[in-house]
């Protein structure tokens, strides 16, 4: 898989999750994305720490990072 193609795949995650709290399962299906191309995708994200991952009753949630400046 091409850094392009996984930059895109970040894109298309980054759009799914503005404004929303989503499952991985809830990626998968909204994405469209197959589980490695979400995988790298995510990965991309959290190294740049553009999104915040979270458990909740033994689910893993994605969701994206806003900063607050006071």
């Amino acid at each position: 898989m091409e850094k392009q193609m996984i930059g895109e795949n970040a894109g298309i995650v980054w759009r799914a999750l503005d404004n929303n709290t989503l499952s991985w399962e809830e990626l998968v299906k909204s994405t469209e994305l197959n589980p490695m191309e979400l995988a790298c995708a995510i990965g991309w994200l959290a190294r740049e720490n553009k999104i915040n991952i979270f458990y909740r009753d033994g689910i893993v949630y994605f969701e994206t990072f806003h900063e607050t400046y006071y």
